[in-house]
């Protein structure tokens, strides 16, 4: 494959957390009397703060506060992972092991925030298994716009054409194939169009997969 960079995506991918966060979106809705469900919940599937407030907005009317209600949902989320502990997705650490034994550099470019993504990898203990961390929050447009994966490949000195991204999201997915940037999607809570998945280098159910792809 030639890969010098793997650029993992979190939620979803590396942790089975997208669950837990529809979790807490459908508890913190219920009590506030909304109408939730996961029809609306996968729309913001790999987007970022800014981008989710806004199709809040949309869904509960302009006056919303969206940020209070993200904001909600994302503590709820993070009181559930302190009680149940943090779902690692199965073949993730063989995959980094036989990443870091082939020398194969790897970042995590999630749209979460920085201290969420820091804050996941401290509790799963795999701080030390990356090279770089990039939150979608510091470049000027999320997923499915490619600026975070373009970011990672300058900031790590890699060509896009020599490196590797992995996505659960429709929306990552899009961005990599937006920044010409070969990628593995590895489908979670939704399944990828069948005309997107044309354009990845494959989908695979498991990342225990996609290490036997390399």
């Amino acid at each position: 494959m030639g890969i010098e960079l793997v650029i993992f995506d979190m939620d979803g991918l590396m942790f089975d957390t997208e669950n837990v966060t529809f979790r807490a979106y459908m508890e913190i809705g219920k009590e506030r009397g909304l109408v939730t469900n996961r029809q609306q919940y996968v729309q913001i599937l790999g987007l970022k703060q800014e981008d989710i407030e806004k199709i809040y907005r949309g869904f509960f009317g302009e006056d919303f506060d969206a940020a209070k209600f993200y904001c909600d949902v994302a503590q709820r989320k993070l009181d559930i992972l302190g009680r149940e502990g943090m779902p690692i997705k199965p073949g993730l650490l063989e995959l980094l092991e036989e990443l870091e034994k082939r020398n194969i550099k790897r970042a995590v470019a999630s749209g979460s925030s920085i201290d969420t993504i820091e804050g996941y990898l401290v509790q799963s203990g795999l701080t030390e298994k990356f090279d770089m961390i990039l939150s979608s929050q510091s470049v000027k447009r999320g997923k499915p716009a490619p600026d975070v994966f373009l970011k990672v490949c300058e900031k790590m000195k890699v060509e896009p054409g020599r490196a590797l991204v992995l996505e659960d999201s429709i929306n990552g997915v899009q961005a990599a194939v937006a920044g010409g940037i070969k990628v593995i999607a590895v489908p979670d809570m939704i399944s990828i169009p069948h005309e997107l998945q044309k354009q990845c280098y494959d989908v695979v159910k498991t990342l225990e997969d996609v290490k036997n792809r390399l």
